[in-house]
Parts: C-alpha cells; sequence; structure tokens
C-alpha cells in the first residue's frame, strides 16, 4: 500500500513537473478605445490598445479588414495587413496608439488602413462615393512570433 501511495505522489509530482507554465509567455491586447466610429471626410480614427507583453516584447500587429456594403465593388485595397508596431513603452503593459487618417497628407503608415474601396460605387443626387462600412480584426505577434488574443471591432462607417 505505501508503495502504491509513494508511485502515486511521485506520478502527480512527474506530470506536475512536466506541465509548461505558458501564462506569461502569450502576449495579450485589449481593445481599451475606436474613436469614432463614424469617420468623416477627410477624418481620422484612433485605436487604442492596451498590451500585456509575454516573455519577448510584442514585434508587430496584423489589421484584417473586411468590407461589409452590400454592394461588391472590383477595387479594393489588400484586407490584411502587417505593420510594424507603433512607438510605445517598453513596460510589460501600457498602451499602443494606432492613428487611421484618411486625409492623404502621409502623416502615418496607416491613413490607407481605414479605408477599404479604392474605387466606391457613385450614388445620390449629387453624385457621392459610397462609404465603406468596415469590421476589423487585430492580432500582435511578439519577436518570438507568439500570436495574441484576437481583438474583433465592427461596424466602422468611413464616408468619402
Amino acid at each position: 500500500m505505501k508503495q502504491l501511495i509513494f508511485i502515486l505522489i511521485v506520478f502527480v509530482f512527474f506530470i506536475g513537473g512536466c506541465k509548461k507554465n505558458s501564462s506569461g509567455s502569450k502576449p495579450s491586447i485589449e481593445l481599451k478605445k475606436v474613436s469614432p466610429d463614424v469617420v468623416p471626410i477627410n477624418g481620422s480614427m484612433q485605436i487604442i490598445l492596451s498590451y500585456t507583453d509575454g516573455d519577448n516584447p510584442i514585434d508587430s500587429i496584423f489589421i484584417y479588414r473586411k468590407r461589409l456594403n452590400i454592394r461588391s465593388i472590383s477595387g479594393t485595397l489588400n484586407d490584411s495587413t502587417k505593420l510594424a508596431v507603433p512607438a510605445h513603452n517598453d513596460n510589460k503593459t501600457g498602451d499602443i496608439y494606432l492613428d487611421f487618417i484618411t486625409d492623404g497628407s502621409g502623416r502615418n503608415d496607416y491613413q490607407r488602413y481605414l479605408i477599404s474601396a479604392v474605387f466606391p460605387p457613385v450614388s445620390g443626387t449629387p453624385p457621392r462615393n459610397e462609404a465603406d462600412t468596415i469590421s476589423y480584426k487585430i492580432i500582435a505577434v511578439d519577436k518570438q512570433k507568439i500570436i495574441s488574443d484576437t481583438v474583433f471591432f465592427s461596424p466602422i462607417v468611413v464616408l468619402r
């Protein structure tokens, strides 16, 4: 009986010792703020993500967007994009600010990721470009290529 208890205790410690502690190794992101959710003509949108680094700092951000408009179009921009992480502090936790600008001034690398249609359909009197209605998915990847949680938000309407 004592041998059986001893073997069970050794087995429990063996299984516990083999289990890897992955709780701190995966980066985590959460959506803190999206402002605004209706972007005016020549306007901008800011996304604030809060992050917690795993064992390595966050290296890049992947943004996936999907155009939700009923009418399909032929000219769309790439729906997935890899971006370098904008400047943020080196703490284990903090905020990442993504500024999306539609005015074409080239103030940052993210201006083209706010719209989806290169040549949106035109409708109305007087004729106007149809707004883009877009859903977004954002994923962070650390330097060891470990993928974070996924952040979803929708819909964002971009007036054109």
